[in-house]
């Protein structure tokens, strides 16, 4: 749900990058800080955040929240990525993945075959799993870089396609990251910059079979429910 509180997009963005600028160090910015750095009424600023904040008991909360807004109203990612740590920035991706329809859980850790795998972010729509890592770079990597995650993401659906079930599922890898890298496919794999990931999802539905990807039969519930 986006809420602008009848305000115009652009002074809405001003008001969200604004909040994620300010409390970026972790303290709670003032009204009036905000304020002053927006140059919008005091009044309209702590009408537009309390409706925006409703019921979120935590900075934390507040900041994901208001991360998730700016991209919904259609903020470019690299404007509010500066702002957000690794934490938040996966609470992030949970939030949108979520509100696209997936069943989504983070910090999979699991044992397979006396091997263990961690994995940032699951996210499963009907049979298809998006095995994604999350990258929380300030820049680009170099290509060999990325050459190594393709491999050990593969490594890890490997591992995953080892656990058995009745259900056949198409595992994707995807590479999730803050800012636009280089090159959006690397060896099939996509790598999707935070602020694009609505347009992705989207694209996604259709067009996977482009897409390196992975079947295998796979009971999700020994993933969803892993300890």
């Amino acid at each position: 749900m986006i809420v602008k509180n009848d305000i115009p997009n652009d002074m809405a963005l001003n008001l969200l990058t604004t909040y994620l600028k300010l409390s970026r160090e972790k303290v709670e910015p003032t009204i009036e800080e905000i304020s002053e750095n927006t140059l919008i009424v005091k009044e309209l600023v702590e009408a537009y955040l309390r409706e925006i904040f409703k019921n979120l008991d935590t900075l934390e909360k507040r900041r994901v929240k208001a991360a998730k807004t700016a991209i919904l109203l259609g903020v470019e990612g690299e404007r509010i990525a500066k702002y957000l740590d690794w934490k938040e920035f996966e609470e992030l991706a949970v939030e949108l993945f979520s509100e696209a329809g997936y069943r989504v859980i983070k910090n999979v850790k699991l044992k397979i075959d006396k091997n263990r795998i961690q994995i940032d972010l699951i996210a499963c729509r009907d049979n298809v799993m998006l095995v994604v890592d999350c990258k929380h770079w300030n820049k680009p990597p170099a290509y060999s870089a990325r050459r190594k995650i393709v491999v050990r993401q593969e490594e890890r659906i490997n591992q995953l396609s080892k656990i058995g079930g009745e259900v056949e599922v198409i595992m994707v890898p995807v590479v999730l990251t803050l800012y636009t890298p280089r090159e959006l496919i690397v060896e099939g794999h996509p790598y999707v910059p935070i602020g694009k990931i609505r347009g992705f999802i989207e694209w996604f539905t259709n067009n996977y079979p482009f897409l390196k990807y992975f079947k295998a039969r796979i009971n999700l519930e020994k993933i969803f429910l892993h300890k």
